[in-house]
């Protein structure tokens, strides 16, 4: 016998077994069973039946748990420790059930306490021997019962890079800021592996870290022997010094000068 969540049972477990308890005894009480249909009117007789099975439940649902974890721990085997959990109940419940029933109805106290612990075993014996194979039936398939967990939702994949948008490439660490007209994203470096699909563009890498679109270019900015370009969006990308040559002979420095001698 494998023992599920918690030893002594769940609030939602108890609750269902005393729901139960309480319709099992309702129904006793309108039926009357045993001659207690003649003890009195159906609310006293209902009164007597739930607190029987309220009693019941509660006694015998912890014996019967207690046992169970005891068979999980140790190797005595369930069906004897479920049956010496039954016959302690039995007596238990006869502590119970006889002075209730005498308080009730007096002419039962001619019944002797063997009587009663007799009647109790009799009763809720079997009910008990129901109570624990449901309940192992019950606990044997949830562990059966495959664990489904839900696969997370996949990442919306990023929208496909439009070359002829693209302004500058700019390395960031181990990424590549790709800035586009429409906004700026991060692709997965080196730059060399991102310029392969911007072959056709117009534009020159002005430094390792950065590859320029012609038609970014705003301006130049001179810093003594340092060279800046000056981006449309306000950016400025360093220029190697091996880069001016390379350039001055695609227009773009020459282009600049004849702009700023204007």
């Amino acid at each position: 016998m494998t023992g599920q969540g918690p030893m002594l049972g769940t609030a939602r477990e108890w609750a269902i077994d005393l729901s139960v308890a309480t319709a099992m005894g309702a129904f006793l009480g309108m039926v009357g069973p045993f001659g207690s249909y003649f003890n009195g009117p159906f609310p006293v007789r209902a009164i007597y039946w739930i607190g029987c099975f309220w009693a019941g439940i509660l006694i015998f649902g912890l014996l019967i748990r207690l046992a169970a974890e005891a068979a999980r721990r140790t190797t005595i085997p369930a069906p004897i420790l479920v049956a010496v959990a039954i016959l302690v109940g039995s007596g238990l419940q006869a502590v119970v059930v006889a002075p209730a029933a005498t308080a009730l109805w007096p002419f039962l106290k001619r019944f002797s306490p063997l009587d009663w612990y007799g009647q109790c075993l009799a009763f809720s014996g079997p009910l008990a021997v129901g109570f624990t194979f449901l309940r192992a039936r019950l606990a044997s398939q949830r562990a059966a019962a495959p664990l489904v967990v839900a696969a997370p939702a996949p990442s919306p994949a990023p929208a496909p890079l439009v070359a002829a948008s693209v302004l500058y490439l700019k390395m960031e660490d181990h990424y590549v800021r790709v800035r586009t007209e429409t906004g700026s994203r991060l692709e997965a470096g080196p730059m060399a592996r991102v310029l392969e699909g911007l072959s056709g563009l117009d534009g020159l890498q002005v430094h390792r870290s950065w590859w320029v679109s012609r038609r970014a270019v705003a301006g130049i900015e001179r810093d003594g022997r340092n060279l800046r370009l000056r981006l449309v969006d306000g950016e400025t990308a360093p220029v190697a010094r091996a880069s001016v040559a390379r350039l001055r002979a695609a227009g773009w420095l020459a282009a600049d000068e004849s702009s700023l001698a204007g």
